[in-house]
């Protein structure tokens, strides 16, 4: 095994950081995202959907 002792800690503590700090990140976005989608759904007026017409049943 190479290198020293110190040296594979501060590896093994760089990549724990790494991970935890891509999912803070994500974490981040994801509210972002949120944010934002909740601000352009108020924005936005959608206009009321017309409902189906209802067909006649053909009776038999």
């Amino acid at each position: 095994m190479k290198g020293s002792p110190y040296s594979l800690w501060l590896s093994a503590a760089n990549r724990a950081a790494g991970f935890w700090m891509g999912h803070a990140a994500n974490a981040v976005r994801r509210q972002q995202r949120a944010a934002v989608t909740e601000m352009t759904k108020a924005a936005t007026v959608k206009p009321k959907a017309k409902g189906r017409r209802r067909t006649k049943r053909r009776t038999a």
